[in-house]
């Protein structure tokens, strides 16, 4: 890809059944949005749904730019339950009516510490191979991408896994599909998780790591999710990891956190005409009055190689 030619929209997430979330001056300035629903459990009746709907509709009456979903990871088997791989062609039809440039999925597939070391990754990653297809084929006439998200090598409290995609290689069997709607939703704060956690376990081997925080999936990064953390989740240990953190006050240096950023951003350069989106995840103090994903702004706007790519307006805020 040609740097030249790289761009990106910042957005911030919200939760899709509380409208009241949205950040009005940011969407002003021209900022994106990304709609969560959290747990599949929030999408059991019609109600649910019709507050799903009334949020993507205050958002595009706002004017917002961008806009994406995501699928809920709780309570949301996607790949084995029926009911939600119909609750998913619905969000996604839902994203298509509204709009939205894709939708955020993970792969859903938790593992208790208990059962790990039986887990059978490779039979994991073809069923979800399978099911993806399915789902290709439903939206085959909508201009919507889905982006699979990699997740960390451990859950938060280091209790759990769902650890289906996670390395760069992981994504490699979706190649099979074949299709230019299926990518990836590159999550840096993950990936960070990741790399630290197997640096650090190379270490140990006296040995190196094999991965490194630049590299990239084979699939295509269609969209990408921005933050740090602080602390680490560990097999057997007390401790959590906390996801979420602005890029002043998580673990992660500035300068390589930055270079992070934009060698995702230059890999997804020319997926969208106004740029990929780059959703600021970071856990606010109050959803209703927001600073973590300001602070992150003002981050982003003094770091030479990614200010250069900020359309937002500047100015005092109201």
């Amino acid at each position: 890809m040609n740097p030249k030619t790289s761009k990106a929209m910042w957005q911030h997430t919200f939760d899709g059944l509380r409208p009241e979330q949205i950040d009005a001056e940011w969407v002003a300035r021209g900022g994106g949005l990304e709609a969560y629903v959290f747990d599949g459990k929030d999408l059991t009746d019609a109600s649910d749904w019709q507050a799903l709907e009334k949020s993507l509709r205050h958002a595009r009456g706002l004017g917002v730019k961008k806009l994406t979903m995501h699928f809920p990871t709780d309570h949301a088997d996607w790949v084995h339950d029926a009911r939600t791989f119909t609750d998913l062609r619905r969000f996604c039809e839902l994203a298509a009516e509204y709009r939205a440039d894709g939708v955020v999925l993970h792969a859903n597939q938790f593992v208790d510490q208990a059962d790990w070391l039986s887990f059978d990754l490779p039979a994991a990653r073809e069923r979800v191979t399978e099911r993806l297809g399915v789902l290709d084929e439903h939206l085959r006439d909508t201009p919507l991408w889905i982006g699979i998200e990699n997740l960390p090598v451990i859950g938060a409290q280091g209790i759990d896994y769902d650890s289906v995609f996670v390395y760069p290689e992981d994504f490699r069997v979706l190649t099979a599909l074949n299709s230019p709607r299926i990518g990836v939703t590159w999550d840096l704060c993950h990936w960070a998780v990741t790399c630290t956690t197997a640096a650090s376990i190379a270490q140990l081997h006296q040995r190196q790591a094999g991965v490194t925080p630049l590299d990239l999936p084979p699939l295509p990064v269609r969209h990408i999710h921005f933050a740090s953390f602080a602390g680490h989740a560990m097999p057997f240990w007390r401790g959590e990891c906390f996801e979420g953190a602005t890029p002043q006050d998580g673990e992660v240096g500035g300068e390589l956190l930055a270079r992070m950023l934009r060698n995702a951003i230059d890999a997804a350069a020319g997926t969208s005409p106004e740029g990929v989106g780059v959703v600021f995840e970071v856990q606010e103090t109050d959803y209703l009055r927001r600073e973590k994903c300001w602070e992150t702004l003002d981050w982003v706007n003094i770091r030479p190689e990614l200010s250069e790519l900020n359309d937002m307006r500047e100015g005092p805020r109201g």
